[in-house]
Order: C-alpha cells, then structure tokens, then sequence
C-alpha cells in the first residue's frame, strides 16, 4: 500500500481502498473491494476497480488524454 501512495502523490492525487456492496442481475449480493484514486479529501474517486494496474492505467489515460 505504500508503494500505491507513493505512486498516486507523484501524480498529486490519494489512493484508497473503499468497501462496497454489489448486486447481479439475480439478485445476489456480495462484498467488493474497490481499489480508488482521486481526490480523498473530497472523497472524488477519478478511477476506481478491482486491481491498482486498472485503476492507475483509467486514471492516467483521464489526466493525459492517452
């Protein structure tokens, strides 16, 4: 995780793990660990998912239009 926040300040944003609850189509629940980066303070997440590799590339792609 230290590495994470490492990476996220050097873009100038935080990094955060939130809990959430899912639900499919069938109706069954389960609990999900998103991975967040963006805005903590605000609690505006710019890119969230399940692995850090997928939430660090969407967030890069949004800030350099890549």
């Amino acid at each position: 995780m230290e590495q994470v926040q490492e990476r996220a300040m050097r873009l100038g944003l935080s990094a955060w793990v939130r809990q959430a609850i899912a639900a499919s189509d069938q109706g069954h629940e389960g609990a999900l660990e998103l991975k967040c980066v963006g805005f903590a303070s605000a609690d505006f997440a710019l890119a969230e998912g399940e692995t850090w590799k997928q939430v660090f590339d969407e967030a890069t792609r949004i800030i350099f239009g890549a």
